[in-house]
């Protein structure tokens, strides 16, 4: 009598229908790889500018030194990047002289130097001295 059983057009209709869901799909899944690599690289930028950061407040110059020690890029340009998660970094310490306070900026490039950093830090710097120390009581 009656067959059981998917006829051709039913098929037909069925892949139809995962062809059209399946483009949006792929889509995301696209997507989301282009952002989880962007935000690795955010990260990666975000940690190099602080490390770079760090280093130049816990050398406790005063004021005078840090505009002696003066800019600088990090490996410098004759040498290799840095190589991380895939990716060729340089950091570049810029001191602002005629800022008061002392500005120091951290700028962290991917690929080599191009033109406009990844991240950058910003942070002021002031001489701290006390003419007199008294104990508190």
């Amino acid at each position: 009598m009656f067959k059981k059983g998917f006829t051709y057009i039913e098929l037909l209709i069925t892949l139809a229908i995962i062809g059209v869901l399946f483009v949006p799909v792929m889509q995301l899944f696209s997507h989301s790889l282009y952002a989880t690599g962007d935000s690795q690289d955010l990260i990666t930028a975000t940690n190099l500018a602080t490390w770079e950061m760090e280093k130049v407040k816990n050398l406790a110059y005063t004021k005078a030194q840090l505009k002696e020690m003066g800019s600088a890029i990090y490996p410098p340009e004759g040498e290799e990047p840095l190589k991380m998660n895939n990716a060729n970094w340089r950091i570049e310490r810029r001191i602002v002289n005629e800022s008061e306070p002392l500005r120091v900026e951290v700028a962290v490039y991917r690929d080599g130097y191009p033109a406009e950093p990844l991240v950058t830090l910003v942070t002021l710097i002031e001489d701290m001295s006390w003419k007199e120390i008294k104990p508190v009581r």
